[in-house]
């Protein structure tokens, strides 16, 4: 009786440790734009729990048993400090530069024991980028508002890096706003729309002025998906490839 009593804890305790083992290494995405990434170079048995499944909000995050949460720049910071007492938490920040990217890119993977993993995706969007073809005209990014990027910005060191033009009025500031007159003064051979969607109209309104009309139709004219201009880093190719024009 002993040893039968002895066999059935040992046959329970064995299949304890393997329903342990065979749990996968949870990672829990707080950024729609890890999303898709984090499945593009995080192991394919590892399981990715995207915004979509959880809201993020802290109880379903919880309920996930996350061994990893990655969350960006503008991560709800009560958020991540909550987070932070079960679970490991790994920033992507939002680069400013390519250096940037790739150093965070590389701590993230460090932390969760993939570097090699991190590495091999920057290496595949570098050498994606190195095939894009390349582009003779100076390029000016609007946005809704009359915003632009400044010189300052991640699109604008991700343009110079591929050696394109770029206009802008202030190259010391991340993000302005400019007026139509300041606009109809500048000269880019190529307008890239980012952000601009039918839902909000007044934001669309001065594509519509009878002044900037003739302006544009004097010019090549991209547009961005929102998808991907709210994705800047993780969606570098898809941006400069709408940019270029290649499909």
């Amino acid at each position: 009786m002993i040893a039968r009593l002895t066999l059935v804890s040992i046959v329970i305790g064995w299949l304890s440790l393997t329903t342990v083992q065979a749990k996968p290494i949870t990672v829990v995405s707080l950024n729609p734009c890890f999303d898709t990434w984090l499945p593009q170079w995080l192991p394919n048995d590892w399981e990715i729990i995207p915004t979509t499944a959880h809201g993020n909000r802290l109880e379903q995050v919880l309920l996930a048993q996350p061994d990893y949460v990655v969350y960006g720049t503008f991560t709800h910071a009560r958020l991540v400090n909550q987070l932070a007492r079960h679970t490991q938490m790994v920033l992507v920040e939002q680069p400013q530069t390519w250096a940037q990217w790739q150093r965070t890119v590389a701590e993230a993977a460090t932390a969760m024991a993939i570097a090699e993993r991190g590495q091999a995706w920057l290496e595949q969007q570098q050498d994606q980028l190195s095939q894009l073809p390349n582009m003779q005209q100076s390029v000016l990014v609007l946005m809704p508002n009359q915003y632009a990027w400044g010189g300052a910005s991640w699109l604008a060191q991700l343009f110079a890096k591929q050696q394109i033009r770029w206009i802008s009025l202030h190259q010391d500031l991340v993000l302005y706003q400019l007026n139509l007159e300041q606009l109809l003064k500048l000269n880019p051979e190529l307008i890239v729309l980012e952000g601009f969607a039918k839902p909000y109209a007044r934001a669309n309104d001065w594509l519509w002025h009878s002044a900037l009309t003739p302006w544009l139709q004097q010019r090549q004219v991209r547009s961005i998906p929102t998808a991907v201009s709210g994705c800047p880093a993780t969606r570098a190719v898809d941006y400069l490839q709408a940019v270029v024009g290649e499909p």
